[in-house]
Parts: structure tokens; C-alpha cells; sequence
């Protein structure tokens, strides 16, 4: 904060003029980059430049920096010298190829007639970049306006092959209709819904919404300002695709401290490496492994893949960095093929003007996405050639939409086999799956063992049909409680069953589980007789075959806790300690005992 101060007293006590405030520019300004990291690998699949040396121009931030420039009128010629600064630096990166710059860009500058997108095409060109590894940073935080030509402007950037990202999703005044207007290839989710995402159910959930639909709309998902696991981890679960922070990186001035891959962020992945592997696997399985073209190639190359493979009705098509662009159909190029002169005229084209006749936006999902996403994906796609698939961004292959209903399928009957099926709750196969795993994962985790208390003596009295609307009524009660906490729950077997919730605070879990146990001994008791219930018992045989009189339906819990401390993971440990809990727990009746695992 010291530091801030003074930096911002040393701007405002020497303020630049229109005339020398380019020059102070150029003199002072530098670039950090920011690595940008898929969630799933750990790769690095980008960097923001993020402007530094600013206080030595004279303003007190990168704003008043950009305020400055719009109000004298040297907007255009400050966003062309900043372009330079970053283009060349990232020029410099050694394994820059095969990444993407994301470059923040002032919203104003769309609305200016003398403003020129080639220009952008131009400087890349000089520092021999292809326009595919730019991705160009629109702050909701600033209008866009329509009216001024600024979507053409956007256009023609797309036309380029210069991608958009929308930023700072979710803090400005026209989020969604800016979403739906830009259409960007990213959406950036601000840091301020990011922090704590793991403690706020309410954040949680926002995020997952926006997360789901841009899934939905073929746009891929950037959680900005990752600073602990735990948020990591959430954000890989609610479906996220691109991960930066201080989590991963600070941002650096020194291109040396940049790294193709982070392998801490593939370690935290390793816990939940099983559930992504079956997932990736399922769509493995239908995928088409189709030819693709590149922006490499001229429309005389084109042509002739559809002339070689003539079962093809479309292809996808691919930047310099084999990351999808669209896609280009058959039917399309026909109108030319089948006219006199008309591959003549195909073979003259420029790579802009093919783009823009062309290239088609698609679907496109990476391959650990859930299929019912790629799925939705599909659905609301305005064509029906498919879902282009990739791997930490580049091409994979093609899910057409036979391929599309045979993953769907084959994943509902792999969960069928492993579903009980009275409550469809998952079975012991997926629970043992989910304790195997607690050995990789450093996640705090609570483990829950529920019974139910007197059921035989109830199904003995009322039949199998009464019975079994007990466990559903259980099953229904355990998920309306430990939904909000993003809980596992499973069923064992009989009147057994499992619940795993992982980094919530101790009274929270605890809390819940308590009003399960009393949900449920106040709803059991609809289900008696009058007489019954107003005994408060059912008469009926113990172990040894004696008359007993058995007290109404409740439920008994035994609670686990595991933390970074525990030592042992074993299934066996946690099962021996969870089996004394449970006796502990059935002896006193309709409890909560609870232990931590050492």
C-alpha cells in the first residue's frame, strides 16, 4: 500500500501534456505476462500481457492512462505503440507458437471511423505472428456501443482469425447482452466471483450458470485470479476450461520465468484424474478422427480435400496453433465448383475473403466435457455437422451426431449399471471409487455412513412395498439437504447409505446431517397406522426370536473426518473406523457420532 502512495504521488506531481505523453510511452512502458493454464493438463495455453511502467508516465493508473489517451484524442496511436510493446515482446517467448496472447483492448476505440483492425493484422505480420495466436480482451466494464459500427469492427477482426474474449465477466452493466453480441471465443469470469468460490454456495452457483451456458453457446471459460486449491478445484468441477492466478503464476516481466507446462496444476488434477478419464474415454470411443484444414492452405488445396475424400461434407478448420476456427462445408463451395469459371475464381481468392465467405462458427468441446454439455452444446448449434472435440485446445477429432447418441447412450447405461436401482442413487462401485481416491487427494473430506434404525421390524409389518418407499424417502431426504453442498451420495445397499462432501466447514456437515436424521423420523411416521403410531412402537421378533417391542423409524449417522493430517487412506482404515462409529451411533438411536481419522 506504501508503495501505491508513492507511486501515485510521484504521477500526480509530474502529470504528462498531448504533446509529450506518447513519448513518456515509449519510453516507459513494459508488458508482464500472465500464463493462462488448462484446468485439466497444466499446460500453458496463453499469456495476458498486463501493462506495466505506467506510474512513470505520469498517471496513477492503467485507466487514467487510457482516459488520458481518449481525451486528447491519441487513443489510436496509444493502442497501436501498446500492441507493438506486447506483440514483440511475446515475439520473444521460445515456445510462444504454440500459445495465445491475450491482449486487453479499449472498448472506445471500436467507435472511431479512422480506427483500422488491418493495422493490428500489420504490426503481427512485422513480428511474424499469425493473427490466430491473438486473442483481443473486450472489458465489460466498458459501453460498447452499437450504433457506432463497433460489432463490424469485431467482424472483422473474426475475419482475420484474431479471436475475442469478453472480460471481467459478471462486475460491468451489460453482461449478457454483451455476451450475446460479441459472441467472443472466451469468457472471462472476474476474480471477484472466483475468491472464496469454494466457502460461497451463492457464488457457486453463478458460476456454474454462466459456466453451463457458454458451454452451451461453443465458448470456452477463463476463471481469472485462482489463488488457492480449493478454488481450483471447484472451478474444475463447475466445468471451467482455463485457469490464471497467483495459484499458477504471478505475472512476470521475465520471459525466462514462463513455462510450457505447470505440473503443480496436473498434480491437483491426479485426484480427479479417474472421473475425467471415464469421461474422456466415453467420447474417445465415437470420436472421428477426421482430416482438417489449416489457414495454411489456399482454396486450390481446399477443393482438392473435398475432390479426396468425397464421404467428407465438411471439414474442420484450423489456426496456426491447430486450435479450431470453424468449420467449412461442402455445400457451400458448390455453388462454385459446379459454374464455368468458378474455380477459377475460388483459386484467386485471399485467405480474408475465403475466411469470410466460409469458414462457419461451430460447436466445439474439449474432450473432458460432460457429454450431456456436449450435448446441450449440439442442441442449440445452427447447423447439424456435429461437435468439433479438442485436447487442451487443439484438434482432436469430430462427434457427429450419431456418434453424439451412441456416447449419450453408452454413458446412461454404463450409469444404470452402476445405480441402485430403487433410489437410482450411485452404487457401491462408484463409492469405492470415490474412497480409493481420497488417497491421491490432499481435499478435506467428510465421509458419511447412514442406517436406518428398526427398518426390518417396519418391512416385516407393513410389506416390501412400504419398505421400499422408505429408502426412497430416505434417498430423497438425504439429497434435498446435502445438495447445497455439493455432496457424493450414495447407496450401499438395503437401508445403508454413503454421503461424501469435501472442503465444507465441519458444523456445516454435521448441522445437516442431523436435520437428515430428523426429517426423517418426523416423516417416517406418516406411514404408520394410527394405532402404531400412537403406541409409539411395533411389536416384532429380535435376533433371538423373542417378542420385542421396537421404537418408530429413525435413522443412525457415523461421521468421518479426513484432512491433509491423516495418515492412512487406506479403504480399510476409514471402513474400521466408520463401523465402530456406526455401533456407537445405532446404539444410542437416531445420533450423529462422529470421529477424525488420524
Amino acid at each position: 500500500m506504501a508503495s501505491e502512495l508513492k507511486n501515485t504521488a510521484r504521477a500526480e506531481s509530474n502529470p504528462p501534456s498531448p504533446a509529450n505523453f506518447i513519448d513518456r510511452l515509449t519510453r516507459h512502458i513494459d508488458y508482464a505476462f500472465q500464463p493462462i493454464v488448462s484446468i485439466n493438463s497444466g499446460r500453458c495455453y496463453g499469456v495476458e500481457a498486463l501493462m506495466r511502467g505506467w506510474q512513470d508516465t505520469g498517471l496513477n493508473s492503467i485507466d487514467a492512462v487510457l482516459d488520458f489517451a481518449h481525451e486528447h484524442d491519441l487513443l489510436i496511436e496509444t493502442d497501436a505503440l501498446l500492441k507493438r510493446a506486447a506483440f514483440e515482446k511475446f515475439s520473444r517467448l521460445s515456445f510462444g507458437r504454440d500459445l495465445r496472447l491475450f491482449f486487453n483492448i479499449d472498448n472506445r476505440l471500436f467507435s472511431s471511423t479512422a480506427y483500422n483492425p488491418k493495422r493490428t493484422v500489420w504490426a503481427l505480420e512485422r513480428y511474424k505472428l499469425q493473427p490466430s495466436s491473438v486473442v483481443l480482451e473486450v472489458s465489460e466494464r466498458n459501453h460498447l456501443n452499437r450504433e457506432a459500427g463497433s460489432y463490424q469492427v469485431l467482424e472483422k477482426y473474426r475475419d482475420s482469425t484474431v479471436q475475442m474474449a469478453l472480460d471481467d465477466f459478471g462486475t460491468g452493466f451489460s453482461g449478457l447482452s454483451l455476451l450475446y453480441d460479441t459472441n467472443p471465443e472466451y469468457v472471462k469470469i472476474d476474480r471477484y466471483f472466483i475468491s472464496n468460490i469454494d466457502n460461497d454456495r451463492r457464488k457457486k452457483l453463478f458460476v456454474s450458470h454462466v459456466v453451463s451456458l457458454a458451454k452451451t453457446l461453443g465458448i470456452r471459460v477463463v476463471a481469472e485470479g485462482v489463488e488457492t486449491a480449493a478454488e481450483l478445484y471447484t472451478c474444475r468441477e463447475i466445468g471451467c476450461d482455463l485457469v490464471q492466478g497467483y495459484l499458477i503464476q504471478r505475472p512476470t516481466r521475465q520471459l525466462s520465468e514462463l513455462r510450457p507446462d505447470y505440473p503443480s496444476v496436473l498434480d491437483m488434477h491426479a485426484a480427479d484424474r479417474r472421473k475425467k478419464h471415464e469421461t474422456a474415454t466415453s467420447v474417445h470411443q465415437q470420436l472421428d478422427h477426421a482430416p482438417a484444414l489449416d489457414v495454411s492452405m489456399g482454396m486450390v488445396d481446399i477443393l482438392d480435400a473435398f475432390r479426396r475424400h468425397p464421404e467428407r461434407s465438411f471439414f474442420p478448420f484450423l489456426g496456426e496453433n491447430r486450435h479450431p476456427i470453424g468449420i467449412i462445408r461442402e455445400t457451400e463451395l458448390k455453388e462454385y465448383i459446379y459454374s464455368p469459371y468458378g474455380r477459377d475464381l475460388l483459386a484467386r481468392k485471399r485467405r480474408e475473403e475465403y475466411l469470410e465467405l466460409f469458414v462457419r462458427r461451430c460447436p466445439v468441446a474439449d474432450v473432458h466435457t460432460a457429454i450431456d454439455l456436449i450435448l446441450e452444446q449440439y442442441s442449440v448449434a445452427p447447423s447439424r455437422d456435429g461437435v468439433v472435440i479438442t485436447d487442451d485446445g487443439a484438434y482432436l477429432g469430430v462427434l457427429s451426431a450419431e456418434a453424439l447418441v451412441l456416447a449419450v447412450q453408452e454413458r446412461n447405461l454404463e450409469l444404470a449399471r452402476d445405480q441402485n436401482p430403487l433410489t437410482k442413487l450411485p452404487g457401491n462401485p462408484s463409492i469405492e471409487r470415490f474412497i480409493n481416491e481420497l488417497k491421491i487427494s490432499d481435499c478435506r473430506t467428510a465421509l458419511l455412513y447412514f442406517d436406518l434404525d428398526n427398518f426390518k421390524v417396519f418391512n416385516d409389518a407393513y410389506g416390501f412395498r412400504l419398505g421400499d418407499r422408505v429408502l426412497r424417502m430416505f434417498a430423497e431426504i438425504l439429497q434435498k439437504n446435502f445438495a447445497m453442498l455439493g455432496a457424493f451420495i450414495g447407496h450401499i445397499g438395503g437401508d445403508d447409505f454413503f454421503v461424501a462432501v469435501q472442503d465444507e466447514p465441519y458444523p456445516a456437515i454435521a448441522q445437516t446431517a442431523r436435520r437428515v436424521l430428523d426429517d426423517f423420523r418426523s416423516s417416517a411416521e406418516s406411514l404408520y397406522s394410527e394405532g402404531d403410531r400412537q403406541a409409539g412402537y411395533l411389536v416384532g421378533l429380535d435376533r433371538r426370536g423373542r417378542r420385542t417391542e421396537f421404537p418408530l423409524l429413525s435413522a443412525s449417522s457415523a461421521l468421518l473426518t479426513v484432512d491433509q493430517h491423516t495418515r492412512d487412506r487406506s479403504e480399510y482404515a476409514f471402513l474400521s473406523i466408520i463401523t465402530l462409529l456406526k455401533e456407537q451411533a445405532k446404539h444410542y438411536g437416531n445420533t450423529v457420532s462422529a470421529a477424525s481419522a488420524l
